[in-house]
């Protein structure tokens, strides 16, 4: 897979960050902002 980094793509926004904070990853289609907030809470809890 191959992602052109200089094209702005709708799925890094503020609003794509609001969906995914405090959801378990079964909960929403996998992104890397469910991965990276279920380490940051697995960080805060241990």
């Amino acid at each position: 897979v191959v992602v052109n980094p200089y094209k702005a793509l709708p799925i890094y926004s503020e609003k794509i960050i609001d969906m995914y904070k405090g959801k378990k990853r079964h909960e929403m289609p996998p992104h890397i902002y469910a991965i990276a907030d279920t380490a940051y809470r697995s960080m805060l809890q241990d």
